[in-house]
């Protein structure tokens, strides 16, 4: 059997358990996505026991060619999975919620099947493809149908899918797995062909042929799969790189305005936890973030004085600031709360709006602390002006 070269089949199995490994880690939240999960790691699984040394130790146990039989179960799960990905995606998850349980159910047969096809074989040390007969054709068509199977449902599916496709992305995404569906409605008409023809004819010619190409033309389908389900994962990957961007831009922010009003942070359980995600958690932040905004609204001075030099959101950061120094400090609310709204519109509650206040957070807490080591009457001092030490004027 043809294996190809290593600088070519490394890489190949590098892109294909990196996008696998990456989307069971991160794209998991919907049945479509665990089922796309499932054949990908299937099919990842059926090029790891064509490599040399799984083949030997494999064959070494349980008889020549049972690693490529058990590749072959592998591909055949995959097509499982498949058929109850494009049924999600045609009927919806909630149409056949056990069609993923029965398929792999049925595939699982046909494995068996496959297994004890091949036991003959390697009882007597030889490959099922050089054993030839009908029995090796049964083999053939016990493998192919699934797999023909789910190509024609998905080349159905796609074609009337493609029509309705915004032009783009969406669209090139859709001729790819047409393109592909067709090469392997062709190939797996071949994998019949060569058992009936190897069955009937002496001349096993063909039979050689797809044999020492079978391996490389899956891991080529394997990868060009790999690929196309790849964009869900690098759209994950950038929304996780933006939120934890975002995270730590907040978190100076947060750690003081919860400090000042440290209720509107809910305690959470350490699996609970664990279990958030960079998104998760951004909202979280946001949201306690907001939250002491707004309880903090009654200790909001606006009477800063003369801070014409000073950013918009340095003036904000400032206020925030004294804020929660006057709460700290235990000096009573003052006002009735109408200018509560208006401030927390100013400020924001979207957290790319929250981050480009917290962007100057340093220069308010600077401004704030200036203001507060004045004790003026607002922040506290005393109302006599006469009483005010030199720093207070």
């Amino acid at each position: 059997m043809y294996e190809p070269p290593t600088y070519v089949s490394w890489p190949l199995l590098a892109v294909v358990w990196g996008t696998t490994l990456l989307r069971v880690a991160l794209v998991r939240s919907t049945v479509a996505e665990r089922r796309m999960n499932a054949a990908l790691v299937f099919a990842s699984l059926s090029l790891v026991l064509q490599r040399s040394l799984a083949q030997h130790w494999l064959d070494l146990w349980f008889g020549y060619g049972f690693a490529n039989t058990l590749s072959n179960v592998c591909i055949i799960l995959t097509a499982a999975s498949l058929i109850s990905l494009f049924s999600a995606w045609a009927l919806g998850p909630a149409r056949l919620p056990r069609i993923h349980v029965v398929s792999l159910s049925v595939c699982l047969v046909a494995g068996a099947i496959l297994i004890a096809l091949s036991a003959p074989a390697r009882s007597r040390g030889v490959a099922i493809a050089d054993e030839g007969g009908w029995l090796f054709a049964a083999y053939c068509i016990t493998y192919a149908v699934p797999i023909l199977a789910v190509a024609a449902l998905n080349l159905w599916i796609s074609l009337k899918a493609v029509r309705s496709a915004t032009p783009g992305h969406e669209r090139r995404v859709f001729l790819a797995v047409i393109a592909l569906s067709l090469f392997e409605v062709f190939d797996m008409g071949v994998v019949m062909t060569t058992g009936v023809v190897n069955a009937v004819s002496e001349d096993n010619a063909l039979t050689e042929s797809h044999s020492d190409s079978g391996a490389f033309i899956r891991v080529l389908v394997v990868s060009a799969g790999a690929i196309i389900s790849a964009g869900p994962v690098i759209r994950a990957l950038g929304h996780r790189w933006r939120s934890r961007r975002v995270t730590r831009r907040l978190q100076p922010m947060w750690r003081t305005l919860t400090g000042a009003v440290p209720e509107v942070v809910l305690e959470l359980r350490p699996a609970d936890r664990r279990a958030l995600s960079a998104r998760g958690r951004l909202d979280r932040m946001s949201v306690e973030i907001r939250d002491a905004i707004m309880v903090l609204d009654r200790h909001v001075v606006f009477e800063l004085g003369d801070l014409t030099g000073s950013a918009p959101p340095v003036v904000t950061a400032a206020r925030l600031h004294l804020a929660c120094l006057a709460r700290s400090a235990g000096h009573p609310a003052h006002g009735t709360g109408g200018t509560t709204h208006q401030f927390a519109t100013d400020v924001g509650g979207e957290p790319w709006e929250l981050a480009q206040l917290a962007d100057h957070w340093t220069d308010g807490e600077r401004v704030a602390a200036a203001l507060w080591a004045r004790r003026l009457p607002q922040f506290g001092g005393p109302e006599d002006p006469s009483a005010r030490v030199p720093a207070q004027v």
